[in-house]
Parts: structure tokens; sequence; C-alpha cells
């Protein structure tokens, strides 16, 4: 959506055209191709508008709102620009579809064929990384015979509720979790096989409240 000046001399096409020098460094095209630039308004000499990017977790969003000020800026008819940098996370309908989570927009599985090489510990880092950038993240632990999770995020002693026949996950530091671990005796051991397994992680995706998981 574009709104013009009443200053005949600035039009949304001179600012637009500035902000084409200002590239993307990972997707090396510009911001305007790339259709990064929403809710463009004039007023005056004062400009604004919102850079939406892919991610809230984009690494060079503070530089990326440097080079749009100092571009549009550049224009001598702007004394005032103001940029807000939001993101809007573009989503797979054939993944949602596949684990019937409609309130989730992406998943990240971390693993390996091999136990104690850091999945975990990957997988904490990665989640509150996320959620320190904005994102609402869900953490479900699928290690049904060690899990790690509730011990190296604190919340051990932490149980589960229901409420309407669902399960309220765990929650601290913004991350949403679920495990094995919250659910049975500290040190007992799960000697499910097979079928009672495939049947736990379907449980945890689909009776889990894990709440709306989509940045709009």
């Amino acid at each position: 959506m574009l709104f013009r000046s009443k200053n005949t001399d600035l039009t949304p096409e001179k600012v637009l055209e500035k902000l084409r020098t200002v590239q993307d460094p990972d997707l090396h095209r510009d911001i305007v191709s790339l259709g990064f630039v929403k809710n463009l308004k004039i007023e005056g000499d004062h400009v604004r508008f919102d850079v939406e990017l892919t991610t809230p977790a984009c690494p060079v969003k503070e530089q990326l709102k440097a080079q749009c000020e100092a571009a549009v800026k550049s224009l001598p008819e702007v004394k005032q620009v103001e940029v807000t940098m939001t993101a809007h996370v573009r989503s797979s309908a054939q993944q949602a579809n596949r684990i019937a989570l409609p309130s989730v927009r992406n998943v990240i599985a971390v693993a390996s064929g091999k136990g104690g090489v850091g999945k975990s510990t990957v997988t904490i880092n990665l989640c509150m990384a996320l959620a320190a950038e904005g994102a609402r993240v869900g953490l479900l632990d699928a290690d049904i015979y060690g899990p790690s999770i509730p011990l190296m995020m604190g919340t051990l002693d932490a149980k589960p509720e229901s409420r309407e026949k669902r399960v309220i996950p765990i929650e601290k530091f913004g991350v949403k979790m679920m495990s094995m671990g919250y659910l049975i005796p500290p040190g007992e051991p799960v000697v499910w096989r097979g079928p009672m397994v495939h049947g736990a992680l379907t449980q945890f995706l689909s009776q889990v409240e894990w709440g709306n998981l989509i940045i709009s």
C-alpha cells in the first residue's frame, strides 16, 4: 500500500528507487524486488515504511534498517525516515497438513544416527535463539528412551496439566516444551517398542496444546 505525499516533489517511486540500492546479503537481490517494503507512507518530508523479512532471527536486521534509513535520507526532500522491521515466516502447506498442526508454521528437525553427539544441546540453543528474536517456539522432545530436555532446561520437576482433554506444555524462557521426561519418574526406564513409541509421538503432536506458533 502506497500513500502519496502532498509534496509533489517527493513520490513513492522516488523512495522505492532509493530502496532498490539496499540488497539482502543472503538472497543477493534488492529489498523492493523481493517484496520486503510494505506500507510506504509519505507525509510532507516524513517517510514511513515497514521492511518485512522472512524470519525474525535475521542476523543483518539492524544493518538493513540502517541502510534503508540512509538510502531514503539521501533524498533532499526527506527530513525524517521511520523504518519498522517486521517478519513474516513463509510456511509449507503440505508440511502443515502432513503433521496435522495447523497452528504451527514451520518445523525444524534435529536428528542424528548416533547418541551423545549434542542433539539436545543444539535443539535448546536453537529454540532459545529463535525465542530471543521474537519467534513463538515449541520444543517436542522425541527422545523417548533418554529424554534430557527437562534436565537441561531446569524443569525436571515440572508436570504438565490437562485442560479439556488437551495437555498443556511446560513453558520456560518463552519456549513451550513436551517431553517423556515430564511424564515418567526420574530414572525409570521406558521399555516401549515400535507402535507404543509411535503412539506417544503422535499424542505429543496432536494432543498437546501447542497454541499459535505462527508469526504473522
